[in-house]
């Protein structure tokens, strides 16, 4: 009897056991957003969570998470806690639980649906209710173009001009405007249209090609993004390129397809990084030649002009500065002034500085002449008045400025202009061997056998001779070497060494001229007859009866003239200027060893 009050007492506390085994275990699964409605750019917390009893927490996850891009994700967190509680007459029993947090900035207002969240306790699948998330315009939303670029919207198709349309993500190019005058500014500018979640650092832009125009970029430091409707669709618009073109001929100009590369994804727990690229479309621009009749030499642009000297008396040889500023809007890189010659004056070529500015979309600057004005004779000289003729596109009519008359007095007795150099000599200089008498036997030692009687009398009979052709031979080798590094081209790379070494110990004098003495070679060695000492119009002359080039013919009188200003100029010379005379030299003496004369 006992015994089998034990055996029913042992069942009765086997069946609770048997029936918790056999349970399921109790999964909740939740989707939160705090706030659910919000601004845009205000900040939401999402949480995903599912909680477990009795059973294991395979995995959670939010699908919708990652179709919609206007949602920047600020930071993602995922929590497990998990405990432990007992039960009389049940065992132990597990309860545990897994959480993502996100905190979500919205750039773009909607209604967002999220689907319901997915967990996976012990092989079966639960699911959360779904969630709607609405985000509300912010007040006054609108741009103030403050930023680097105010995107303009394109909401239909047909305003959507420079670009290919793709739903995700797309390149536009604009042009303003897109006809003009030859000369007048066209502002380009490339956008980055997209729906993407991308990282900035990632974006690697090519430029598009612009043949037939003169560009100034204005640097983009940082990407900014502005966020605009296309196509009924909320896009961010990141400027990549900004430029400022001016076209150099007339007729129908291409300014050439962009391209772009960027990162994707990578910022959440669903994305993984994807590299993508997309092109742009060539857009046209058409360019008018200025209205005729117009003064000649006319620069599209509103300048102003002045000018001055920087002293009003000198001694005849002695030098005076006349500098002219041209400042306005527009291309000033355009602008050309020819100073007219002055009786009793030589005039060096100028030295011209420019400062631009890109403000406002516009490009504005200064262009300063700089002449060295040397006074061959006393007297007074008069420097005419400077014209500068310009049309404005925006009246349409043109315009002139000009500069007032200015004169200086030079006094004392004319002096000749010396050379800036001295001619040297570079004919090499022969060398010969010489041989003193061969003594047969010496006078102490006639006692003895003569030397004639000795074995090796004869091999020291033929050693002189041989002595001698070999002595020969090493003199005539020695020649040739001289006579090769006589050559055009050694005496050449001798110069230009010459001058390099003046450039690093900042002697200007030494500097010019052996820049002078390397461009006077090349010619002497090109013309065959020496020049040197020729006046800068007849070599100009020379040249030009020779068939050279005229650019070229230019840049050699242009860099002898620049040795004299050289040596005038008040403000000295840098060392930056003689490195960048340095290597317009190379090219020039490159251009007169390559030139043919042309019969």
């Amino acid at each position: 009897m006992i015994r089998l009050l034990t055996i029913a007492f042992l069942l009765m506390l086997a069946l609770p056991l048997a029936a918790t085994a056999r349970a399921e275990p109790e999964v909740m699964v939740t989707l939160d957003a705090a706030p659910a409605e919000i601004k845009v750019g205000e900040p939401t917390r999402l949480e995903v969570r599912v909680r477990a009893r009795g059973g294991s927490i395979q995995n959670l996850e939010l699908s919708d998470l990652k179709k919609y891009p206007e949602l920047d994700i600020i930071s993602h967190q995922t929590v497990r806690p998990m405990q432990f509680s007992f039960g009389f007459g049940s065992g132990v029993q597990k309860e545990s639980s897994l959480s993502n947090i996100y905190v979500l900035r919205p750039t773009v207002a909607g209604t967002y649906e999220f689907r319901p969240a997915v967990a996976k306790v012990d092989g079966k699948i639960y699911r959360s209710a779904p969630l709607t998330l609405v985000v509300h315009p912010m007040t006054g939303d609108a741009t103030d173009g403050s930023g680097p670029a105010a995107a303009p919207e394109a909401t239909v198709d047909a305003e959507l001009t420079g670009a290919r349309y793709d739903e995700r993500a797309f390149l536009r190019t604009v042009v303003e405007p897109d006809e003009v005058y030859i000369g007048q500014q066209v502002n380009v500018t490339v956008y980055l249209y997209t729906r993407l979640r991308l990282s900035p650092q990632s974006v690697v832009p090519s430029k598009p090609s612009m043949d037939g125009f003169w560009v100034h970029d204005d640097p983009i430091t940082s990407l900014q993004s502005e966020t605009v409707p296309v196509m009924g669709a909320h896009y961010r618009a990141y400027v990549l390129q900004r430029s400022a073109a001016f076209p150099q001929r007339s007729g129908e100009l291409t300014i050439g397809a962009p391209n772009v590369t960027f990162d994707v994804g990578g910022r959440s727990l669903f994305d993984a990084p994807q590299r993508v690229q997309r092109v742009g479309v060539p857009v046209t621009v058409t360019v008018k030649p200025l209205p005729e009749p117009g003064p000649a030499g006319a620069v599209i642009g509103q300048y102003t002009i002045r000018a001055w000297l920087d002293r009003a008396t000198a001694d005849t040889g002695d030098a005076v500065t006349l500098r002219i500023d041209a400042a306005g809007l527009g291309n000033v890189q355009d602008l050309r002034i020819n100073l007219p010659p002055i009786v009793g004056v030589r005039t060096l070529q100028p030295a011209i500085r420019d400062q631009q500015r890109f403000q406002g979309g516009k490009l504005s600057g200064t262009r300063s002449w700089e002449w060295i004005l040397i006074a061959e004779a006393p007297g007074k000289h008069t420097v005419p008045p400077i014209e500068l003729h310009f049309f404005d596109p925006g009246s349409g009519e043109y315009g002139t400025v000009a500069t007032p008359a200015l004169t200086f007095m030079s006094s004392g007795a004319a002096r000749p202009s010396q050379p800036a150099i001295e001619p040297r000599d570079t004919r090499p200089t022969p060398s010969a061997a010489t041989f003193g008498p061969i003594r047969m036997y010496s006078a102490l030692t006639r006692g003895e056998t003569p030397l004639r009687d000795r074995r090796w009398f004869p091999w020291l009979l033929a050693f002189p001779p041989v002595l001698f052709v070999l002595v020969m031979m090493g003199a005539g080798v020695a020649r040739r070497r001289e006579q090769r590094s006589a050559t055009a081209g050694a005496v050449q790379r001798q110069l230009v060494r010459k001058a390099e070494d003046a450039l690093q110990a900042n002697d200007p004098r030494s500097f010019y001229d052996r820049i002078v003495a390397s461009i006077t070679h090349a010619l002497d060695s090109r013309l065959g007859e020496p020049v040197g000492g020729l006046p800068h119009a007849d070599l100009r002359t020379r040249l030009v009866a020779e068939r050279f080039d005229d650019d070229l013919v230019q840049r050699v009188i242009n860099e002898l003239e620049g040795a004299d200003f050289a040596r005038f100029a008040a403000s000295g010379v840098n060392k930056d200027e003689m490195e960048r005379c340095r290597q317009r030299t190379a090219a020039i003496i490159e251009r007169i060893q390559r030139s043919r004369s042309k019969t």
